[in-house]
């Protein structure tokens, strides 16, 4: 265990130009996982801003309903 983490990294320091061959399958996989995050996220405050948007048209509504009474 020890002996393959040695060669590893003798390796690596030996090929500093280049990139191990599964960096831009795990990049690519990173960037798809963000865009589902971002996606999702801007669903959920889409859905948000539109039940708070007919929340607000609904007390308008209401206050509007209201006969105004004035104070003596």
């Amino acid at each position: 265990m020890i002996a393959s983490n040695l060669q590893h990294r003798i390796n690596w320091s030996g090929d500093r130009g280049r990139q191990p061959p599964e960096f831009p399958r795990l990049v690519m996989v990173l960037v798809i996982v963000l865009a589902l995050v971002n996606v999702s996220a801007t669903l959920l405050m889409a859905g948000s801003w539109a039940s708070i948007t007919s929340g607000m048209l609904e007390l308008e509504r209401s206050i509007q309903d209201r006969p105004t009474e004035t104070v003596n």
